[in-house]
């Protein structure tokens, strides 16, 4: 024995699995036992992983991925440069991160869908997709399997409204015209089936294949698309590409044309001024002939033409304002929205940082909001952060409200403030003529109204020319090509990971099933466990032979030697359970104390299935049934053996139930009449748990053996045997571990003894 592995294996009282510390942990060495006795699982786990690896890598399918680069803002900002309204960006927002959530939105990828008609799935129809083109899936056409048939002429499609044919070459509609195709050409396939697949399903793959990486500290982004064919690759990448620059260009014109209707209104505006200013500036010199001279006035009405002109521009502004407000106080959400849109472009807004910074908030607090709301995983209206976001956005509005309204109180203050002004130096100068300080009056407001409409005409030009331009901040650097090769699918990874997996679990198990495993597998966990003394290992032999190995010399040799088995001269050969090895183990048993020199009686015990007789080919009956019935051992049921000294009696037949025939009256004095002929007598008995008779005869002899088979017997049911054999009184001077399967040497047991052949023995003898 392994002494340090003993010692280790003692303390959780199953000789197995203690760490040495008391704990339950798993020692090394009992893991790398148990792998070396369940090496076929250990082994086996990672050949089906692996198997099932390598079969999955060699079938998958090849995926090809495309890439186009994009540069944001140089391409509109070099044609637009003077002639939009710069809007100071928001710090905390990334517009990279911005372009990368718009390029996966569900409205342009539902758009590049539609365009391409990627719902229809024909792969594994077996038709070559270089034969079908003019493909287009309506947004609003709905699942359907397409069920098509090949002829000579032409093709006939199935749908689940409409059924049409046509010949090839021809575009064929069904459904009302949502699903079109076209076959080039016949192919080989007769039949085929086509899925038109659902276009939010259709959306939720093409988000999952195409990926937008910005890269670091520049205003790059690379957009790459995985598909299952390299021009499908290439033709889905360029097409979103293609689609984000036009939709991006498209927001940017409209944008450009609202601020041009703005001031298109405030020219109108500012042309009706000048006309009214200029019709009365004549009527008022067809009145009173004036026409002259205006130098003594010079200093004063300098004075008054620049607060006059100061006026105007507030008032211009303040009427801006008023106009705005009034817009988005208006119940209408149009009005609301077109207030908003608007304000970024109204006069004087730009310079308010105020305003700016409330409008760029608002703008990031809608945006997130339509975020969260927007698509199929949207969140409802109920959801925490959709209601934080609606209170934010709310309350910018009315924080935007406010601060118009400040800006109009502040502008009426100032306009409040330069008429004062105004009225003192008109007070400076009543001295002089009513007529001429009319006039001056009346030239200046033509000044100021010619002023602010040359103003209003150049940004509505510049508007105008924004407007004009087709280009967006999206430039696309490199449009995507034709992949030459396949994604690595790490196959060589998916193998290691396989065989790593496999073993890991192989390894746990083996452990677990050591665990789960309650059988005895060595000598010392009878003594250890069962406070059961083992008197020998007995090693894989022929059951239909009786063979002299030395392992039943030893258990011989122990069993005269235990204690209180001095003198003893009967023993009783028993297992818990059936197929344990008894019978062979009594045989073998009876064998060695004759070769001994003692004079033995073999007794086939068990009248159940008794099958010594066929052992030493004798008649079955009569037998110990019989002397039993008789009270007195009947000669002919004694048999004489091939081995000298060694004498059978079988089992013989039993007149009704053995339990009745074996009773407490008739054993005892049955074997007191053996005992007169026999030194030794060995019974070999049904198992403790399957007959009652075998207490019988348990409590009638000197002591009991019992036969525990290595791996196969469990603890429970040998301390159920024993609590029955101790519970008739009878001795139970030890158990013998059959080991027929080897189970023994792979736990670590070695001291087995090399085996003798039969005449060897006799030889000896």
């Amino acid at each position: 024995m392994n002494e340090s592995r003993s010692h280790n294996e003692s303390a959780n009282g199953n000789g197995r699995w203690d760490d040495g510390t008391g704990g339950a942990g798993v020692a090394w060495h009992d893991v790398a036992m148990a792998v070396r006795r369940r090496f076929w699982l250990v082994l086996g786990l990672p050949v089906l992983l692996v198997t099932g690896a390598a079969f999955f890598v060699l079938h998958e399918t090849p995926q090809y991925r495309a890439r186009a680069v994009l540069r944001l803002g140089d391409a509109r900002r070099a044609l637009t440069s003077g002639l939009e309204v710069a809007v100071e960006p928001d710090r905390l927002m990334d517009p990279l991160l911005s372009l990368t959530q718009i390029l996966k939105s569900r409205a342009l990828l539902g758009s590049v869908v539609d365009s391409l008609g990627l719902r229809l799935d024909f792969n594994d129809s077996g038709i070559p997709a270089a034969l079908i083109d003019s493909l287009f899936i309506a947004a609003d056409a709905p699942p359907d399997t397409l069920s098509l048939e090949f002829s000579t002429t032409g093709v006939t499609a199935h749908g689940a409204r409409s059924s049409r044919s046509a010949t090839y070459g021809e575009v064929l509609e069904l459904n009302g015209g949502t699903v079109r195709f076209r076959v080039s050409a016949q192919p080989k396939a007769v039949k085929a089936s086509w899925i038109v697949r659902s276009r939010d399903e259709t959306i939720d793959q093409m988000v999952e294949q195409l990926r937008v990486v910005p890269r670091t500290q520049t205003n790059i982004v690379d957009v790459t698309y995985t598909a299952s064919g390299p021009a499908l690759a290439a033709q889905v990448v360029n097409l979103v590409s293609r689609t984000f620059q036009r939709l991006d260009a498209r927001s940017a014109r409209e944008q450009s044309r609202r601020r041009g209707v703005f001031l298109d209104e405030q020219l109108k505006r500012a042309e009706a001024m000048l006309a009214r200013a200029q019709v009365a500036l004549s009527a008022f010199r067809s009145r009173q002939q004036v026409y002259s001279s205006r130098e003594k006035l010079t200093a004063q009405q300098s004075d008054i033409g620049l607060l006059s002109t100061r006026s105007r521009d507030l008032e211009t502004e303040r009427e801006a304002y008023q106009t705005l407000l009034d817009q988005m106080e208006s119940p209408t959400p149009a009005g609301h929205q077109r207030a908003l849109r608007s304000l970024v472009t109204a006069p004087g807004a730009s310079g308010n940082p105020v305003l700016t910074q409330l409008q760029t908030q608002l703008l990031r607090y809608r945006a997130s909001l339509d975020s969260l709301t927007s698509g199929a995983w949207g969140s409802s209206n109920t959801n925490p952060d959709v209601q934080r976001l609606g209170d934010l956005v709310r309350s910018t509005e009315e924080q935007i409200r406010g601060a118009m309204r400040s800006r109009v109180a502040s502008l009426d203050a100032q306009i409040a403030a330069v008429g004062t002004q105004a009225s003192r130096s008109a007070a400076a100068i009543r001295s002089l003529p009513a007529i001429e300080a009319e006039e001056v009056r009346l030239v200046q407001e033509v000044e100021t109204a010619r002023r602010l409409g040359d103003q209003l005409a150049d940004e509505r030009q510049r508007a105008h020319m924004a407007e004009a331009v087709e280009v967006g901040q999206v430039e696309i650097v490199d449009v995507a090509s034709l992949p030459y090769e396949p994604v690595s699918r790490f196959g060589g990874i998916k193998l290691a990971l396989a065989l790593i997996l496999g073993l890991g679990l192989g390894v746990a198990a083996a452990v677990g099933l050591e665990r789960l495993d309650l059988s005895i597998h060595r000598p010392d966990e009878l003594e250890n466990s069962l406070q059961l003394n083992s008197l020998a290992v007995i090693p894989k032999v022929d059951p239909a032979r009786i063979e002299g190995t030395e392992a039943y010399r030893v258990l011989r040799t122990n069993l005269l030697l235990a204690p209180g088995t001095e003198g003893a001269r009967s023993i009783v050969v028993t297992s818990a359970v059936p197929g344990e090895g008894k019978t062979t183990t009594a045989a073998n048993l009876a064998a060695s104390l004759a070769w001994e020199g003692r004079r033995v009686l073999l007794i086939d015990g068990d009248l159940w299935r008794g099958r010594l007789h066929r052992l030493f080919s004798a008649k079955k009956s009569p037998g110990l049934a019989e002397s039993l019935m008789h009270d007195e051992p009947i000669p002919q049921a004694i048999h004489r053996t091939e081995i000298e000294r060694l004498s059978f009696m079988p089992n013989g037949k039993p007149h009704g139930a053995p339990s009745d025939v074996v009773t407490r009256a008739r054993v005892p004095p049955l074997l007191a009449r053996l005992r007169q002929e026999f030194d030794v007598i060995v019974i070999d008995t049904a198992p403790v748990l399957s007959a009652a008779e075998t207490a019988v005869f348990a409590s009638s002899v000197d002591g009991v053996l019992l036969v525990v088979r290595a791996g196969r017997t469990d603890r429970e049911d040998i301390e159920l045997a024993m609590r029955q054999i101790n519970g008739v009184s009878a001795r139970l001077v030890g158990a013998v571990l059959n080991d027929p399967a080897n189970v023994a040497r792979r736990y670590g047991y070695h001291q087995y003894y090399g085996a003798y052949n039969a005449d060897y023995a006799r030889v000896g003898q």
